[in-house]
């Protein structure tokens, strides 16, 4: 007996990689003095998963922060109302971001008077199945130049070997990854070598 009370679902906001803040109104209590609000949300409209129960005695908005979420996936979630009957709202959708690729700049080697091997780490893809490392690089942080891309679907170390540079010359370099999203390693430097002149002896007899 009772009229039941009246809730709608409002979009999601705060969307992250991982977490994701639910939204609804409760438009009407009914005929009940008090009303329990909550959620109930899933990777399909069967809705596995419920929030927390929170009572209240007014109408208005109402709101839930998710985490630990799966990145680059389509949720379903719906608000809900129980009071002298249950309502629910309609089925609303949200997708989380996408993760981006993770890299490190690793050291220099094989430093020369016009030469060097710049190195760096893939840690991570992210959610993408491949992704594309190179190295900006350039006399300051402003990095005017970069290597070519060079696509991959594994973690780990990469390399590109730099030529004809400038003898007793510091350079700066990182290491770029893009996937779904660009990542980029930390600054760092290296100095050519100084170089070695060339000297003519004549011998007069």
């Amino acid at each position: 007996p009772g009229t039941p009370p009246a809730v709608t679902t409002d979009n999601a906001t705060g969307i992250t990689t991982s977490s994701a803040i639910l939204n609804a109104t409760l438009t009407n209590k009914g005929t009940a003095d008090n009303v329990t609000v909550s959620f109930e949300w899933g990777l399909t409209d069967n809705y596995t998963s419920t929030t927390p129960p929170v009572s209240t005695n007014v109408t208005g908005p109402f709101s839930f922060t998710l985490s630990s979420l799966s990145p680059n996936t389509t949720y379903h979630f719906r608000a809900k109302a129980v009071g002298h009957g249950t309502s629910y709202g309609l089925d609303g959708t949200f997708t989380t971001l996408p993760l981006p690729p993770a890299v490190t700049t690793d050291n220099a080697t094989s430093i020369t008077y016009n030469s060097v091997t710049l190195n760096g780490t893939l840690t991570g893809k992210g959610t993408a199945e491949n992704v594309t490392v190179s190295f900006q690089w350039g006399l300051s942080v402003n990095y005017t130049d970069e290597t070519p891309p060079v696509s991959t679907n594994a973690t780990g170390p990469f390399s590109f070997t730099l030529s004809s540079l400038s003898s007793n010359t510091t350079y700066h370099f990182r290491a770029k990854a893009v996937g779904h999203g660009t990542s980029y390693g930390s600054d760092k430097t290296f100095t050519t070598a100084i170089g070695r002149a060339n000297v003519n002896i004549s011998v007069v007899l």
